[in-house]
């Protein structure tokens, strides 16, 4: 009986052991998937934030372009006066 739950548990070990290698592959497979999704998701908020910037930008100088516009329009009617 004691060599019977002997090779019980050496096969059991054998088993258990057996597996790691897929484990590990498998970890380093999810690890990726997380990298890459993580990557993703820092390129498409990057993304976004540039789109604000550049909407921020164009529409200061479109403000700005106005003044100069308008100040333009005030040193033309004071210099005909």
């Amino acid at each position: 009986m004691k060599k019977f739950l002997t090779i019980i548990a050496i096969a059991g070990t054998l088993i258990a052991c057996n597996n790691a290698a897929d484990s590990t592959e498998n970890a380093q497979d999810s690890l990726d998937s997380v990298a890459a999704e993580k990557k993703d998701m820092i390129d498409s908020t990057a993304d976004q934030r540039k789109d604000m910037i550049d909407s921020t930008t164009e529409m200061k100088k479109e403000a700005l372009d106005k003044m100069d516009s308008a100040n333009r329009k005030m040193d033309s009617t004071v210099r005909n006066k």
